[in-house]
Protein backbone atom coordinates (compact mmCIF):
# COMPACT_ATOMS: atom_id res chain seq x y z
CA UNK A 1 0.00 0.00 0.00
CA UNK A 2 1.43 3.70 -0.70
CA UNK A 3 1.99 5.70 1.81
CA UNK A 4 0.99 9.80 1.84
CA UNK A 5 4.79 10.46 2.77
CA UNK A 6 6.86 12.33 -1.12
CA UNK A 7 8.46 10.36 -2.98
CA UNK A 8 11.99 9.15 -2.71
CA UNK A 9 12.84 10.86 -6.06
CA UNK A 10 10.79 14.25 -5.54
CA UNK A 11 13.18 14.33 -2.24
CA UNK A 12 16.34 13.52 -3.61
CA UNK A 13 15.89 15.93 -6.39
CA UNK A 14 14.77 18.88 -4.10
CA UNK A 15 17.34 18.05 -1.83
CA UNK A 16 20.74 19.93 -3.42
CA UNK A 17 18.36 22.68 -4.38
CA UNK A 18 17.09 23.45 -1.12
CA UNK A 19 20.66 23.26 0.06
CA UNK A 20 22.04 26.01 -2.42
CA UNK A 21 19.07 28.40 -1.36
CA UNK A 22 20.00 27.79 2.35
CA UNK A 23 23.84 28.22 1.05
CA UNK A 24 23.02 31.52 -0.40
CA UNK A 25 20.68 32.79 2.39
CA UNK A 26 23.00 32.49 5.14
CA UNK A 27 26.25 33.50 3.15
CA UNK A 28 24.36 36.41 1.87
CA UNK A 29 25.56 40.16 3.79
CA UNK A 30 23.25 41.44 6.11
CA UNK A 31 21.62 45.18 5.80
CA UNK A 32 23.64 45.98 9.00
CA UNK A 33 26.82 44.46 7.65
CA UNK A 34 26.68 45.73 4.01
CA UNK A 35 26.77 49.06 3.70
CA UNK A 36 28.44 51.57 0.52
CA UNK A 37 31.26 53.63 1.39
CA UNK A 38 32.30 57.10 -0.22
CA UNK A 39 35.65 59.20 0.21
CA UNK A 40 38.28 60.52 -1.57
CA UNK A 41 42.69 60.04 -1.45
CA UNK A 42 45.68 61.54 -2.60
CA UNK A 43 49.58 61.26 -1.99
CA UNK A 44 52.83 61.22 -3.32
CA UNK A 45 54.62 58.49 -5.70
CA UNK A 46 58.00 57.69 -6.22
CA UNK A 47 58.29 56.07 -9.79
CA UNK A 48 61.16 55.00 -11.90
CA UNK A 49 61.09 52.91 -14.97
CA UNK A 50 62.54 49.58 -16.41
CA UNK A 51 63.88 48.63 -19.80
CA UNK A 52 66.72 48.90 -21.71
CA UNK A 53 68.39 52.06 -21.10
CA UNK A 54 70.31 54.28 -23.76
CA UNK A 55 73.68 53.88 -24.35
CA UNK A 56 76.20 55.03 -20.97
CA UNK A 57 72.11 56.21 -18.97
CA UNK A 58 70.59 55.03 -16.02
CA UNK A 59 67.03 55.52 -14.49
CA UNK A 60 66.31 57.28 -11.25
CA UNK A 61 62.87 57.60 -8.80
CA UNK A 62 60.47 60.57 -9.76
CA UNK A 63 58.22 61.99 -7.19
CA UNK A 64 54.81 62.56 -8.74
CA UNK A 65 51.39 63.13 -7.06
CA UNK A 66 48.49 60.76 -7.33
CA UNK A 67 44.49 61.52 -6.54
CA UNK A 68 41.12 59.43 -6.40
CA UNK A 69 37.70 59.86 -5.79
CA UNK A 70 36.21 56.18 -3.49
CA UNK A 71 32.73 54.15 -4.46
CA UNK A 72 33.27 51.44 -1.67
CA UNK A 73 31.12 48.06 -0.36
CA UNK A 74 31.36 46.78 2.42
CA UNK A 75 30.62 43.00 2.70
CA UNK A 76 30.64 41.90 6.20
CA UNK A 77 32.96 43.39 8.84
CA UNK A 78 36.40 42.84 7.43
CA UNK A 79 36.26 43.22 3.22
CA UNK A 80 35.29 46.14 1.20
CA UNK A 81 35.39 46.12 -2.65
CA UNK A 82 36.45 49.33 -3.64
CA UNK A 83 36.90 51.41 -7.15
CA UNK A 84 39.41 54.27 -6.91
CA UNK A 85 38.59 56.47 -10.15
CA UNK A 86 41.19 59.36 -10.28
CA UNK A 87 44.72 60.97 -11.87
CA UNK A 88 48.18 59.15 -11.23
CA UNK A 89 51.44 60.80 -12.36
CA UNK A 90 54.78 58.48 -12.85
CA UNK A 91 57.69 59.38 -14.61
CA UNK A 92 61.41 58.87 -13.99
CA UNK A 93 64.80 60.55 -14.35
CA UNK A 94 67.32 60.05 -16.72
CA UNK A 95 71.21 60.45 -15.57
CA UNK A 96 73.89 59.91 -18.03
CA UNK A 97 77.55 59.08 -17.94
CA UNK A 98 79.71 62.54 -18.43
CA UNK A 99 83.60 61.67 -18.87
CA UNK A 100 85.93 62.93 -15.94
CA UNK A 101 82.57 63.49 -12.99
CA UNK A 102 82.09 60.27 -10.72
CA UNK A 103 78.16 60.32 -10.54
CA UNK A 104 75.96 59.99 -13.42
CA UNK A 105 74.42 63.52 -14.44
CA UNK A 106 70.81 64.12 -14.05
CA UNK A 107 69.92 65.03 -18.01
CA UNK A 108 66.13 63.80 -18.85
CA UNK A 109 63.03 63.87 -16.98
CA UNK A 110 60.28 61.08 -18.17
CA UNK A 111 56.46 62.13 -17.24
CA UNK A 112 53.36 60.10 -17.65
CA UNK A 113 49.93 60.66 -16.58
CA UNK A 114 47.01 58.46 -16.29
CA UNK A 115 43.37 58.57 -15.93
CA UNK A 116 43.60 55.28 -13.55
CA UNK A 117 40.53 53.10 -12.24
CA UNK A 118 41.74 50.73 -9.65
CA UNK A 119 39.60 47.89 -8.80
CA UNK A 120 40.70 46.91 -5.02
CA UNK A 121 39.41 44.62 -2.29
CA UNK A 122 40.47 45.66 0.75
CA UNK A 123 40.71 43.16 4.10
CA UNK A 124 40.94 44.31 7.16
CA UNK A 125 42.36 42.95 10.77
CA UNK A 126 40.54 41.28 13.26
CA UNK A 127 40.71 44.80 15.36
CA UNK A 128 39.36 46.47 12.28
CA UNK A 129 42.30 48.91 12.59
CA UNK A 130 44.99 47.76 10.02
CA UNK A 131 44.34 46.53 6.49
CA UNK A 132 45.66 45.16 3.44
CA UNK A 133 44.95 45.82 -0.38
CA UNK A 134 45.34 44.07 -3.32
CA UNK A 135 44.20 44.65 -7.15
CA UNK A 136 44.54 45.61 -10.54
CA UNK A 137 44.53 49.29 -11.74
CA UNK A 138 43.48 50.00 -15.45
CA UNK A 139 44.96 53.15 -16.92
CA UNK A 140 44.60 55.63 -19.82
CA UNK A 141 47.61 57.45 -21.01
CA UNK A 142 47.12 60.94 -20.74
CA UNK A 143 50.02 62.94 -21.44
CA UNK A 144 53.62 61.62 -21.96
CA UNK A 145 56.61 64.01 -22.01
CA UNK A 146 60.47 63.88 -21.90
CA UNK A 147 62.07 67.38 -20.92
CA UNK A 148 65.13 68.67 -20.17
CA UNK A 149 66.68 68.93 -16.79
CA UNK A 150 67.18 72.22 -17.93
CA UNK A 151 64.10 73.21 -19.18
CA UNK A 152 65.28 73.94 -22.48
CA UNK A 153 63.35 71.39 -24.58
CA UNK A 154 60.14 69.53 -23.69
CA UNK A 155 59.26 66.26 -26.36
CA UNK A 156 55.61 65.39 -26.28
CA UNK A 157 55.76 61.34 -26.68
CA UNK A 158 52.34 60.25 -25.97
CA UNK A 159 52.13 59.00 -29.69
CA UNK A 160 55.20 56.41 -28.97
CA UNK A 161 53.63 55.09 -26.43
CA UNK A 162 50.73 52.43 -25.66
CA UNK A 163 47.39 54.32 -24.72
CA UNK A 164 47.01 51.60 -22.21
CA UNK A 165 47.62 50.07 -19.20
CA UNK A 166 47.28 47.35 -16.67
CA UNK A 167 49.06 47.52 -13.44
CA UNK A 168 48.88 44.90 -10.58
CA UNK A 169 48.71 46.91 -6.88
CA UNK A 170 49.27 46.03 -3.23
CA UNK A 171 49.06 47.60 -0.05
CA UNK A 172 49.01 48.00 3.61
CA UNK A 173 48.13 50.47 6.07
CA UNK A 174 45.94 51.01 8.81
CA UNK A 175 43.29 53.63 10.15
CA UNK A 176 44.57 56.60 12.07
CA UNK A 177 40.97 57.83 12.60
CA UNK A 178 37.95 54.95 13.04
CA UNK A 179 34.98 57.22 13.85
CA UNK A 180 33.45 58.87 10.91
CA UNK A 181 34.82 60.45 9.08
CA UNK A 182 37.68 57.65 8.82
CA UNK A 183 41.11 58.76 7.74
CA UNK A 184 43.30 56.29 6.38
CA UNK A 185 47.00 56.04 5.91
CA UNK A 186 48.57 53.34 3.36
CA UNK A 187 51.78 52.83 1.88
CA UNK A 188 51.35 51.08 -2.08
CA UNK A 189 53.51 49.09 -4.12
CA UNK A 190 52.20 49.46 -7.71
CA UNK A 191 54.12 47.06 -11.24
CA UNK A 192 52.93 47.67 -14.77
CA UNK A 193 52.21 44.52 -16.26
CA UNK A 194 52.14 46.06 -19.70
CA UNK A 195 54.66 47.34 -21.48
CA UNK A 196 54.29 50.88 -22.44
CA UNK A 197 56.52 51.35 -24.74
CA UNK A 198 58.33 48.07 -27.03
CA UNK A 199 61.57 49.39 -29.29
CA UNK A 200 65.24 50.29 -29.20
CA UNK A 201 66.21 52.90 -26.50
CA UNK A 202 66.94 56.14 -28.63
CA UNK A 203 68.10 60.29 -28.38
CA UNK A 204 64.30 60.69 -26.71
CA UNK A 205 65.46 59.14 -23.29
CA UNK A 206 62.94 56.25 -23.77
CA UNK A 207 63.82 52.91 -22.63
CA UNK A 208 62.88 49.44 -24.44
CA UNK A 209 60.40 47.36 -23.10
CA UNK A 210 59.63 50.34 -20.34
CA UNK A 211 57.60 49.49 -17.88
CA UNK A 212 56.74 51.56 -14.55
CA UNK A 213 57.15 50.50 -10.64
CA UNK A 214 56.96 52.43 -7.65
CA UNK A 215 56.10 53.30 -3.95
CA UNK A 216 53.21 55.42 -2.93
CA UNK A 217 51.85 57.11 0.19
CA UNK A 218 48.39 57.57 0.32
CA UNK A 219 46.21 59.11 2.73
CA UNK A 220 42.31 58.60 2.67
CA UNK A 221 39.28 60.05 4.34
CA UNK A 222 35.78 58.01 3.68
CA UNK A 223 32.16 58.03 4.86
CA UNK A 224 29.97 54.71 5.24
CA UNK A 225 26.18 55.55 4.25
CA UNK A 226 24.44 53.45 6.86
CA UNK A 227 25.55 50.79 8.99
CA UNK A 228 27.82 51.42 12.62
CA UNK A 229 31.09 52.46 11.18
Amino acid sequence: MRTGGARPGTVRSRGPATLALLALVLGAPSTSSAQWIVGAQGGLSAFTVAGRAPESASYGRQVRLQASGVLGYRIGSSVVLRLEPGLTQRGAGVAYDVEGIEDPVDSLSLKLDYLTLPVVVQVFTPGGRGFVTAGVELGTLSAATVTTVNGNEERDVKDRLNGEDLTWIFGAGGLVRRSRPQVSLEFRYAQSLRKAFEGEPGSSGLPGALRSRGLSLVAGVSWSLGGDR
